[in-house]
């Protein structure tokens, strides 16, 4: 049964993804330093991350944008620390949720930002709005990481891509944004 519905999800995707992509396919790796993130040059393969970083799995949750902080911890010795931003105000009230490995991480609006930390290793990530955009990505212990999730205008709301940012370029861009905190409803 959860093979059926695996594949039913994966021809799901397929269908949502066959229109147009106004992002294109990136084939080629992305990233800086040691860390270097890729996407399958194919749609079955791409189809397949999307089910191992998305998860099968809905998530009911509350997100707040605080205005008045703005942490930016230190990276911990034997873990990753990954921020994750939308740097811009296009689709500023549509959320672009974050998963690692199916695990729903947080979510960002128009100018805002999250973080947290990963243990060192290959991790597949995945930024979800109108359409659903992964990568794979291997973090090293005591790295930091840049994620953004670029947006574009899509059929119903706003459509996203995720890219990996060069540390100068993530730390210019994580100055004028504000904190998001994700919450799971019970």
């Amino acid at each position: 049964m959860k093979d059926l519905l695996l594949l039913f999800a994966c021809v799901i995707v397929l269908t949502a993804t066959a229109a147009v992509d106004g992002f294109g396919q990136d084939t080629s790796g992305v990233g800086y330093g040691n860390g270097v993130a890729v996407r399958p040059n194919n749609e079955p393969d791409m189809a397949a991350l999307r089910v191992k970083a998305c998860g099968t799995q809905s998530v009911d949750y509350e997100a707040e944008t605080h205005k008045d902080q703005h942490p930016t911890p230190e990276v911990p010795a034997d873990k990753a620390l990954i921020y994750v931003m939308r740097t811009t105000i296009i689709g500023y009230k549509i959320h672009s949720k974050l998963a690692v490995g199916g695990k729903w991480m947080g979510t960002n609006r128009g100018k805002t930002y999250f973080f947290f930390n990963l243990d060192p290793g290959e991790h597949h990530f995945c930024s979800e709005s109108e359409n659903q955009d992964a990568m794979t990505m291997y973090v090293e212990p005591g790295k930091t990481y840049y994620l953004q999730q670029q947006v574009k205008a899509g059929m119903w709301k706003a459509r996203t891509k995720l890219e990996v940012l060069n540390e100068v370029k993530g730390k210019e861009e994580l100055k004028d944004l504000n904190l998001s905190v994700f919450t799971v409803k019970k």
